[in-house]
């Protein structure tokens, strides 16, 4: 029996089970009325060939909207149809999106919680070229104008319209966009246009699924070079929306079988809907290597097939039109004539400035008690600032000369470079004399565009150093020389200094030094009525904190703290008043190994001698008796200073 026969028989016996069962109820007569419409297109379908004459619910409808879960309407009770989806109940739910995921799996697409513009066209296409004919007829099931058709109900003495939908088109390539246009200079290397499209449907919707792109790079006037060295990356947009992002390395990169030098992608997957006679630009944008050594010029036009669309009646066709080859041939390049050009100038981009200065974190000048037996590591000496401009730098090398007391110098074991908390590097230094240096090469430290990294020195001492009056510090002789760094197209460059760049001096000592920490300090103005306004004094009080570091600490007195006011040193007339207190101990007296006092440094200076204005008082030198050895201390002091008090 064929299978047109078949048909015939089962839509006859369906028509018989409508007839003689009246008391079907309303859904399952509605689910036959439906197996019987699918029916009657099947055989539309082996009357006529593809083309499909609309019937049932289907009649009058096109899919010209997107439908998902909770659409409703006479194109949905089609889609039922089509897809034999019980009850036709006209309403979008899920048994409904599972039969077009199936639909969509069928044809080899990704499936979606949707009808989309692809699946439309799909739909519309079973319909045929999207004519409109009208037929007279005898509806399904008459056999002649009177009465009823026992298949659809419809009367037999009525007409029947027959509307066939899915349109035959094609995409045309009408020209280049004025943007993005050729440019001599690329001055970035991220998200850059390199080609836009201006594409025209002609005769129904057009959906843009694939580009074939050719790719050629020159390099110092060469010509040949694969693209992935200048290309990472290609998306395609619509407008602002991204539609697909191509990675460009040898596995995405093609080659044509006549010419070796000859490279193209093809960017595939993607959705770009072009309306029925509406011209529309499809853009496809690049990201350039941000490290090359020199320029590449780069051409991009459109390949051989150049774009695949699908029409209304889901044919898949390429455009021909614009479509140019860029001939290579050793080193000689013709540039296709619908094709953009781009000099990727690394001079411009590859440029970074980098500046080292001396950091505001940097250590103040202290005192190191270096451990008597076994040394003492990691004392911080220098924090450096690196900050590019105009690009990205990479620190390549740095070089750190270590100055102050040549015997002392000689205990230095390593100097030590951080970012932050992480140890970049450690070196030895090149002698023990004065001068000498350690150079960190082979490092490569990022400093991002605008940014400021900040490097810190630390130095690790053995045991064994001696009294130091003089001190030691790191220092950065000459940034112009001492550091070197890398530049985004790869060529090395030195910072551009104004001045030398240093840490301050850490005085180390053979486990016998205090240890200071600042407490406080208060200023206040007394004015003293009388017929002269000399009497009138200033007040400033220090307190500050002192632990005992291997030996017995002298007690200190005034005669071992030198106090200041505005900057001038105290005059002997001064009242200079030095309360030594340890703790839990006597006060005026010596501080044990280990122990510590409050020390607190009062100094009063007349009108007479500051004068009217703003007065401060500060400690610039402190005299220590420690375990028998004298230390005159004038480096840890900044701190150790009072507010200004107005003395009218």
């Amino acid at each position: 029996m064929s299978i047109k026969r078949t048909i015939i028989t089962a839509i006859a016996v369906l028509a018989l089970v409508v007839t003689v069962a009246p008391a079907v109820q309303a859904d399952t007569l509605s689910d036959l009325m439906a197996q019987i419409a699918t029916l009657q297109a099947q055989i539309a379908r082996l009357q006529g060939g593809s083309t499909a004459t609309v019937t049932g619910a289907c009649v009058g409808v096109t899919f010209n909207r997107n439908l998902t879960v909770g659409s409703t309407g006479s194109d949905v009770s089609c889609l039922q149809q089509i897809l034999s989806v019980t009850p036709m109940s006209g309403y979008f739910g899920p048994k409904t999106l599972a039969a077009v995921r199936s639909y969509q799996t069928a044809h080899g697409w990704t499936p979606a919680n949707q009808v989309g513009p692809m699946t439309r066209q799909a739909l519309n296409a079973s319909f045929g070229n999207g004519t409109t004919t009208t037929t007279t007829g005898l509806p399904a099931g008459c056999t002649s104008t009177s009465g009823y058709s026992p298949v659809t109900g419809a009367s037999c003495a009525s007409t029947t319209t027959i509307t066939t939908v899915g349109a035959t088109g094609y995409l045309t390539v009408a020209g280049l966009s004025a943007s993005p246009a050729s440019n001599a200079s690329v001055t970035t290397t991220t998200n850059v246009p390199v080609l836009g499209v201006d594409v025209r449907a002609t005769g129904s919707d057009m959906v843009v699924t694939s580009a074939e792109v050719q790719l050629t790079t020159v390099k110092s006037a060469v010509a040949g070079e694969h693209p992935a060295t200048a290309i990472k990356n290609l998306y395609v947009y619509d407008g602002s929306t991204l539609l697909g992002k191509y990675p460009v390395n040898t596995s995405t990169v093609l080659q044509s079988s006549s010419n070796s030098s000859t490279y193209y992608m093809i960017l595939s997957g993607f959705r770009f809907v072009a309306p029925v006679n509406t011209t529309k630009s499809l853009t496809v944008v690049a990201d350039f290597t941000p490290g090359l050594e020199t320029s590449r010029v780069v051409t991009v036009n459109l390949y051989d097939q150049g774009l695949r669309a699908v029409d209304g009646s889901g044919a898949s066709s390429n455009t021909t039109t614009l479509v140019g080859t860029t001939t290579v041939s050793g080193s000689t390049t013709t540039a296709a004539t619908y094709s953009r050009q781009y000099t990727i100038a690394y001079a411009t981009v590859g440029t970074a400035t980098l500046s080292v200065t001396t950091s505001t974190s940097t250590p103040i000048a202290s005192t190191v008690n270096v451990n008597h037996t076994s040394g003492t590591t990691d004392v911080p000496m220098a924090v450096f600032t690196a900050h590019s401009i105009t690009g990205p730098s990479t620190i390549t090398s740095m070089k750190f000369t270590v100055q102050g007391d040549n015997g002392n110098i000689a205990k230095v074991n390593a100097l030590k470079l951080y970012d932050g908390s992480t140890l970049l590097g450690s070196q030895s230094l090149s002698s023990a004399v004065s001068g000498a240096y350690a150079t960190f090469s082979n490092i490569s430290i990022p400093v991002a565009q605008d940014a400021y990294k900040a490097l810190t020195v630390k130095a690790d001492f053995a045991a064994g150093v001696t009294t130091d009056t003089i001190g030691e510090r790191v220092v950065i002789l000459d940034p112009a020389t001492d550091v070197a760094y890398q530049t985004p197209n790869l060529s090395s460059s030195n910072p551009t200094a104004t001045a030398a760049v240093q840490g301050n001096y850490m005085h180390v000592f053979d486990g016998v030094s205090p240890d200071l920490s600042f407490t406080s300090a208060t200023a206040t103005y007394t004015p003293v009525v009388t017929s002269s306004t000399s009497s009138s004094y200033s007040t400033g009080v220090i307190t500050f904190r002192v632990h005992a570091n291997g030996g017995t600490v002298t007690a200190l007195t005034s005669s071992t703290v030198t106090a200041k006011y505005n900057s001038t040193t105290v005059s002997p007339v001064t009242l200079l008043n030095v309360d030594f207190a340890p703790v839990g101990g006597t006060d005026g007296a010596d501080l044990q190994d280990g122990g510590d006092a409050i020390v607190t440094v009062s100094v009063t200076e007349p009108r007479s001698t500051t004068g009217s204005g703003f007065v401060n008082f500060s400690i610039s030198q402190i005299v220590w008796s420690v375990g028998g050895t004298s230390i005159t201390q004038t480096w840890g002091l900044g701190d150790y200073k009072t507010p200004y008090v107005n003395a009218q």
